[in-house]
């Protein structure tokens, strides 16, 4: 109906990804109360026929690489055709067109920090610094989806404590569900995992920031040192480091035992056939695959950047290591591989925090 309010969500791309997952399941949860509209920068992907038939409409405006001038100027047509009650942008991206959504005549312009860029893992780039404090007159509210992004806006970017709120990622937990009888073969991964198998997944986009390279050297020696030979690795996703990932596991000698899956969209089947899952990252706001993975019942091994140690409950849920040490991921890995009680008293303590701490209904509420 025309009376709801109107919300264009801009975004870089609408692709496969834990931001893009976020923003799909907001509209989707939201659309009794919100018409949507989703803008982004340089196009979609798979996500997209997830909101067809909920969004008043879906704009690419095909931006190039690097400053494409002009596409600002399609930014304002497309506002000024669409007139939305709000904006929201997310992430770094997408920040230097608040100027743009005003001039179009939105009153109303939130920004959501979900993670900061993989070329400034740490928030200390003083271009991107700037950029966040000449926006912040023209944006109302910012989301940060961690405490940690939360006090990084106010205390290193600058912006007013006033104006920043932490709204946690949820998802529904019960899609994750999956059941599956240990002693089967794996229907998803076949021969490859058979049933005496353990399965370390990881589910993330293939980029530098997510670390699968250090992922990639635990594993090499969670076989080799640890004495672990029936543990194979699966990795979800696409990325600029496909080429370079698939290169190591060639140098690694792990061509039989690791496979790199590609974008998926049989997640929560994926999950079930894992028994641990494994997050390298050196930087995050709060992944989505980590909920999806706790919530599919399985113990979590997980660098301790951002806001994971929210997520992550170290002993309970999971373990958590430092960055760029996969001696001590190979440990933690080799303490679920060895362990099956272990395995399922870890993520059944997890699905149990996802449940009652990251639901998609509490998510939805708190930006509602």
């Amino acid at each position: 109906m025309k009376d709801k309010p109107l919300i264009v969500h801009v975004l870089y791309r609408l692709d496969t990804g834990g931001m893009e997952r976020i923003v799909v399941s907001l509209i989707n949860a939201t659309c009794d109360r919100y018409r949507h509209a989703v803008i982004a920068l340089t196009g979609f992907g798979v996500l997209r026929g997830e909101i067809e038939n909920t969004v008043t409409a879906c704009v690419s405006l095909e931006k190039k690489p690097g400053k494409d001038w002009p596409c600002y100027l399609r930014l304002w047509r497309a506002l000024r055709a669409l007139k939305p009650d709000l904006v929201q942008t997310y992430n770094v991206g997408t920040l230097d067109f608040a100027p743009v959504v005003k001039m179009a005549g939105v009153s109303r312009l939130v920004h959501a920090e979900h993670g900061r860029d993989a070329t400034d893992p740490e928030g200390e780039s003083p271009k991107y610094l700037r950029l966040r404090r000449w926006m912040a007159p023209l944006i109302d509210r910012y989301v940060a989806v961690s405490p940690d992004l939360q006090s990084w806006l106010t205390e290193r970017a600058g912006i007013r404590r006033s104006k920043v709120v932490y709204i946690a990622n949820g998802i529904d937990a019960g899609m994750f569900n999956v059941p599956r009888v240990a002693s089967e073969p794996r229907r998803q991964l076949g021969d490859f995992a058979p049933p005496d198998t353990v399965v370390v997944g990881n589910i993330a986009r293939l980029d530098k920031v997510k670390d699968q390279a250090g992922l990639l050297s635990a594993f090499k020696f969670l076989r080799e040192k640890a004495g672990h030979a029936n543990c194979r690795l699966i990795i979800a996703g696409e990325g600029p480091q496909r080429e370079a990932l698939e290169r190591q596991i060639v140098q690694l000698g792990l061509v039989e035992t690791v496979r790199l899956l590609g974008n998926r969209d049989d997640v929560a089947e994926l999950l079930a056939e894992c028994d641990v899952f494994a997050l390298s990252s050196i930087a995050e706001g709060m992944p989505v695959t980590l909920l999806e993975a706790m919530a599919a019942r399985l113990p979590v091994v997980a660098t301790d950047v951002g806001g994971v140690a929210l997520v992550v409950e170290a002993g309970v849920t999971g373990t958590l290591v430092l960055v760029g040490d996969p001696h001590a991921m190979a440990e933690a890995l080799r303490a679920y591989v060895a362990d099956a009680t272990l395995r399922r008293q870890h993520g059944a303590a997890g699905c149990a925090r996802v449940a009652a701490q990251f639901s998609l209904n509490a998510m939805a509420t708190a930006y509602v």
